[in-house]
């Protein structure tokens, strides 16, 4: 559906149903999420715009393509000459159009018209449908992954703190210096699994992409200055503690401006403090650095390190994965719009409306 192929006086009209009957489907279709109510508003006014049935109301509309639909048994007028995808969301759109006016249906065509829609729709429904599957193209290994356990992921972390806790207590007891490498890939490994917190009783997790590679600490009660680093922001006045970002893959989204801040929980805190003391990190340079510890790891170094971290899960996992299996582990049915929200802020989606997915399936940018 192309929009800019319209003049500009039906562009004008598509501009005015659209939001008509976003007004309708808002009404009689409350279950659906917001995200389906503007797709099908759209999809319909095209419909509308694209037949010249300019200025109907849902009812005038929906009598109209049935009248012709049951006439004709042909769903042109519906579907067009659009892409398979496309296809689907515009018959949608017209299921969802004429399922409250089944009555008037019955009373101004005939009294088994929506009935045989219905049969009419199910039957294209299903050609469209087996079209998208026969034409759908195979999986890369990235998207076979979606099926890894969040749970797998966090046992290899959950073994990792182990280890952690006894590099922690020999420290103690003997002050002997632990492996580097070591350390650094537990503080990725949590990074990614267990930087979670509650709002408003809903566990949500900061899940990022690697923002983190090139983060610097900053230990203050005042916030890190407004430059193009990131910061662990560590606040021991407040005890509240942030990863503040100022430059990420989604900077430029209009949900994104200047700095984002991402709860920064208390083990991940530790951890970084445990490993700035024992190393004697400087802050005004990136906090994370390579095997060699003589400059921070570069793009490459991070995907192959965060890979290792998680190879016991599958081979060539990373962020783009991870954020993935998360995303896949929700069900997002159970949220309200709020709790929509707040969890796509916190994955840094960069999705126009800050992340709103469509009915069961999170419509998130990797």
């Amino acid at each position: 559906m192309k929009i800019k192929n319209f003049n500009s006086v039906e562009k004008e009209h598509f501009k005015k149903s659209a939001a008509d009957y976003l007004d309708f489907y808002k009404e009689v279709t409350s279950k659906l999420s917001s995200y389906s109510h503007a797709m099908y508003s759209r999809a319909l006014s095209y419909i509308a715009v694209e037949n010249g049935l300019y200025n109907h109301t849902p009812k005038e509309l929906a009598v109209a393509l049935s009248k012709d639909i049951l006439t004709t048994t042909d769903f042109k007028k519906i579907v067009g000459t659009d892409s398979d995808a496309n296809q689907n969301i515009r018959l949608a759109a017209f299921r969802n159009l004429i399922e409250p006016y089944k009555e008037e249906l019955k009373t101004e065509i005939s009294s088994i018209s929506y009935e045989t829609m219905v049969k009419l729709l199910s039957r294209k429904g299903g050609h469209i449908r087996k079209t998208l599957t026969e034409n759908k193209p195979t999986k890369t290994p990235e998207q076979l992954l979606q099926k890894r356990s969040w749970k797998d992921l966090q046992n290899v972390v959950k073994n990792m703190n182990k280890e952690y806790n006894k590099i922690v207590n020999t420290f103690l007891k003997t002050n002997e210096i632990p492996d580097y490498v070591t350390l650094r890939n537990i503080l990725i490994g949590n990074l990614y699994m267990f930087n979670s917190h509650e709002h408003n009783g809903l566990k949500t997790h900061v899940l990022l992409r690697n923002e983190y590679r090139n983060a610097y600490v900053w230990i203050n009660d005042t916030s890190p200055p407004q430059d193009k680093n990131n910061y662990f922001w560590i606040n021991f006045e407040t005890q509240k503690h942030y990863f503040v970002v100022q430059k990420s893959k989604t900077q430029t989204s209009q949900c994104n401006t200047q700095r984002r801040l991402f709860i920064l929980s208390p083990n991940i805190v530790n951890m970084i403090i445990f490993i700035k003391q024992t190393f004697n990190e400087n802050v005004d340079k990136p906090f994370f650095k390579n095997n060699r510890r003589d400059a921070p790891p570069h793009n490459t170094e991070w995907i192959r390190l965060v890979g290792k971290i998680f190879e016991e899960v599958g081979a060539n996992i990373n962020c783009s994965v991870i954020r993935m299996i998360y995303q896949n582990e929700i069900d997002w049915t159970k949220l309200n719009q709020e709790q929509i929200s707040y969890v796509a802020n916190n994955l840094d989606t960069g999705v126009k409306n800050c992340g709103i997915p469509p009915d069961n399936q999170a419509l998130l940018v990797f």
